[in-house]
């Protein structure tokens, strides 16, 4: 990759100087008291912010960030119960965080304890399991699948209430303990992710329709893919540096298909809630959890692909009979995380 393309990172935060020296080489900030992921079933509101009312207010007393997902009766519950400290949490809406892909969302959250800029003190995260438009239930179990991988080793609790009328043998799958009755119990039945990803796949994306533009994607078109993308972006709402950033994603993704891939694919470029960019090959990719995880010290393979998620919103990896597409999502006033 050129230079000045290589030079453009540095100017994201959780790319080049934005993060610490370790993790840009693919090393998380790991902490001996790292990464704490629990079931938290419940029956109703007042119950749900009984059972989190302990270790949300032993979080903010220690100075650590706390961050909730709950729908508005969970939410109304837990702040009657906490008073003034609700003050100190930070709120998300659901809706919001879960418009996109389970494995964004969990990419979103390691990003975030990536950057706290209170590395010493955890970061405790209630993500409710719920019905939302368009969520079908194999979301949570891929977004808890795919939680165990991004966050592991991270100062982070995540505290995941789930109605108790819920299959909990799926909830276990994936928590290492359930949060009941105040006591952590610890689960038995945790399966690893892969082996649940096989069981719950994500869907396939739709179908975008015909694209703006499109182009072969060779060795010798890499300078090609970039300016086409460069000029493409302007007509999605991207600014110059949105555009550099997913000019760096694309080529990536381009250069990945070309150097480890079958050596040619095609990029196709559509302009309608920012841009997205697809590059498609015949060659096939057994990556699980694609960009979710930076590449070890070590060793360049997978590089492209968690380059291209942490500049982009929405990283979408899937293979079907044709081959293997990649398909990047970068928003006019987004940003990757």
């Amino acid at each position: 990759m050129p230079a000045h393309y290589s030079a453009l990172a540095n100017r994201r935060p959780g790319v080049g100087q934005g993060m610490d020296q370790g993790t840009v080489q693919g090393a998380a900030r790991e902490r001996p008291d790292g990464m704490v992921h629990e079931g938290v079933p419940y029956r109703e509101p007042a119950l749900l912010a009984r059972e989190l009312h302990a270790p949300v207010d032993d979080a903010l007393r220690k100075g650590g960030r706390v961050v909730a997902v709950l729908d508005g009766p969970n939410r109304a519950a837990l702040e009657s119960l906490l008073g003034s400290a609700a003050s100190g949490i930070e709120w998300r809406e659901p809706a919001e965080v879960h418009r996109v892909p389970a494995f964004t969302v969990a990419g979103r959250w390691a990003r975030a304890i990536r950057r706290d800029p209170h590395p010493d003190a955890r970061t405790t995260v209630i993500a409710q399991h719920l019905d939302l438009p368009g969520v079908e239930r194999g979301h949570w179990i891929r977004l808890d699948a795919a939680l165990n991988v991004a966050l592991d080793g991270l100062p982070v609790t995540m505290l995941c209430p789930c109605p108790a009328d819920r299959d909990l043998d799926l909830v276990r799958a994936t928590h290492a303990a359930l949060r009941v009755g105040g006591e952590s119990l610890p689960t038995a039945g945790v399966r690893d992710p892969v082996e649940l990803l096989a069981d719950y796949p994500p869907p396939p994306p739709p179908d975008l329709g015909p694209p703006a533009a499109e182009l072969p994607v060779t060795i010798d078109a890499l300078p090609a893919v970039r300016r086409l993308v460069a000029r493409t972006a302007p007509a999605a709402g991207l600014d110059p540096e949105r555009t550099a950033d997913l000019v760096l994603a694309v080529n990536e993704i381009a250069t990945n298909s070309v150097e480890h891939g079958p050596g040619r694919g095609r990029l196709r470029l559509w302009t309608r809630n920012g841009l997205v960019a697809e590059v498609h090959d015949v060659g096939r990719m057994a990556v699980p959890f694609p960009g979710i995880v930076a590449p070890p010290a070590a060793g360049a393979r997978g590089r492209g692909l968690w380059l291209a998620s942490e500049l982009s919103d929405v990283l979408q990896v899937w293979s079907d009979a044709t081959g293997t597409t990649v398909r990047l999502l970068v928003e006019p006033h987004g940003g990757a995380g």
